[in-house]
């Protein structure tokens, strides 16, 4: 019985999500269906299983922090006495090479870029003398 109705109750709501905009009213209606379910599961002993909080996201300034550690990590940068980032000599070949890569990236997606245009304008050539042809 309870496979029966909690099948049904999610399978209504799923047939509903796809075809409209749920109101408020059949959203409170679809959750009293789930908490009579939870009950009824409940007083027949069935237990509920808690689920992990999944972990959120870090923040922008969370972020910089492990950016920064991790460059530090690697050795590209180094801290001075005023706690500001100093770029080594490895750091700077890291920069130049990284730069290097992404301009030749760059330029390879604008090649490609062209190309693809070039194919477009002649393919829109051969359809409109074909078309000439038809008239």
């Amino acid at each position: 019985m309870t496979d029966a109705l909690s099948s049904h109750l999610l399978g209504g709501k799923k047939h509903h999500d796809e075809d409209k905009n749920v109101e408020t009213e059949e959203i409170k209606h679809l959750e009293k269906g789930a908490d009579y379910l939870t009950t009824l599961l409940l007083q027949q002993g069935v237990k509920e299983t808690k689920t992990k909080a999944k972990k959120t996201p870090p923040k922008l300034e969370e972020l910089k922090k492990i950016f920064v550690q991790n460059l530090l990590k690697a050795g590209y940068v180094r801290v001075d006495d005023e706690d500001r980032t100093i770029l080594t000599d490895s750091g700077q070949k890291f920069l130049a090479n990284q730069t290097k890569n992404a301009a030749i990236r760059v330029e390879l997606a604008k090649l490609k870029n062209l190309e693809y245009r070039r194919s477009l304008e002649r393919k829109t050539k051969s359809r409109s003398k074909k078309r000439k042809k038809k008239r």
